[in-house]
């Protein structure tokens, strides 16, 4: 396994224990809710969610640039909207992962 691979793999397994967290943290309305506030957090969340897990999936099916800037934009998201410091920066660096893994080449072998 080629160590691109190798990063790759790292990065989708992070990516979708940050989106795992991120949809872990759906909670359902609070007595005093609005309902219109908590469906759009909601919806919100969600789409966050399934947006990592499009771009770890993005970093492992070979379009590592693509799916790295991806998960660098949604962890950036996700910190700013308050969803979670922790997936926010699981997925930044997951997104890191992605674009180091574009980024190497493999070595020819000098006999």
């Amino acid at each position: 396994m080629s160590e691109r691979r190798i990063l790759a793999l790292l990065a989708l397994l992070i990516g979708l224990l940050a989106a795992l967290l991120i949809l872990i943290g759906l909670r359902l309305p609070r007595a005093n809710e609005d309902f219109a506030a908590w469906l759009a957090r909601f919806a919100i969340d969600v789409i966050l969610g399934l947006a990592a897990i499009a771009g770890s999936l993005l970093i492992y099916s070979r379009r590592y640039q693509a799916g790295g800037i991806i998960n660098i934009v949604i962890g950036i998201v996700v910190i700013i909207l308050g969803s979670g410091l922790t997936p926010g920066v699981l997925l930044v660096f997951s997104g890191i992962l992605g674009l180091v893994a574009a980024g190497t080449f493999e070595q020819p072998r000098r006999y």
